[in-house]
């Protein structure tokens, strides 16, 4: 067998990959990695018999998407979605929901589309 500069190309190319897949796999909780030019969480906060759900996210380059906000609990669901514009080092909130009632059985997902791309954002308890 005879290694050629393409070879290595492609052995380094595989390499990346299986690196980077390694990666998302060590992070089943989907911890805010940052992804090309923005990070992002989703924070919950219990006040009295009351939850408060929001997005934020914080971009390191200037950057427009879109994000998705669903809260589900109990039966009940919620949408938000929109559009966000962001300049490098701003930080914004998206979409905020209240719920009243504890946070057990609460599900929440906040995605961002931007430039392709699509990131599952964290939630911090």
């Amino acid at each position: 067998m005879t290694l050629t500069p393409s070879s290595f190309a492609l052995g380094g190319s595989l390499a990346a990959l299986a690196l980077g897949c390694t990666a998302l796999a060590g992070n089943p909780d989907r911890s805010a990695l940052p992804v090309g030019p923005m990070s992002c969480h989703v924070e919950t906060v219990a006040r009295g018999a009351s939850l408060t759900v929001t997005g934020h996210v914080t971009a390191t380059e200037d950057i427009a998407g879109d994000y998705h906000l669903r809260v589900a609990q109990g039966g009940v669901l919620m949408n938000q979605s929109g559009d966000f514009a962001l300049r490098a080092g701003e930080t914004a909130q998206l979409g905020q929901v209240t719920l009243n009632g504890p946070a057990a059985g609460l599900e929440v997902d906040l995605t961002l589309e931007t430039g392709g791309r699509r990131l599952h954002c964290p939630e911090e308890t």
